[in-house]
């Protein structure tokens, strides 16, 4: 019985540890490995490349920018990019208004550019590495 007791206090610590560092949140916080990209009123501002595991997400944050619309492609062009999140398949694209905080999953390995239809000047690059173990 002592033993349980002491195994259920661990496991409680360990449950308590792991909240406290946020692990395995889908938010896109650092603990999760996710990464964010910050939105100016026509331009990303700060890091504009990124790399995260597949599997992990982005937060697009555009807390203090303006309108836009994110796609794959290049120069405010839509292209198709195989592996992409669904919300960047289309020409309509990821839609963000100021204020708005928008987080997307990448599920697939590979280089993803990100530019916006509105402002073709704003362009990213999301690199998603191969999870360990995943086979990829």
């Amino acid at each position: 019985m002592r033993k349980f007791v002491v195994v259920a206090s661990f496991l409680a610590l360990l449950t308590g540890v792991l909240a406290a560092c946020d692990v395995g949140s889908s938010g896109g916080g650092s603990s999760s490995g996710g990464s964010t990209l910050s939105l100016g009123g026509s331009s990303f501002t700060g890091a504009t490349s990124v790399t995260i595991t597949a599997g992990q997400a982005v937060t697009f944050d555009d807390s203090s920018g303006g309108t836009h619309d994110l796609v794959t492609g290049t120069s405010g062009q839509f292209t198709a990019a195989t592996g992409a999140p669904a919300e960047f398949s289309t020409k309509d694209g990821l839609d963000l208004s100021a204020g708005d905080k928008k987080t997307v999953t990448f599920k697939n390995a590979g280089t993803y550019q990100i530019t916006c239809t509105i402002h073709p000047s704003m362009q990213a690059t999301i690199t998603v590495t191969a999870a360990s173990g995943s086979g990829y």
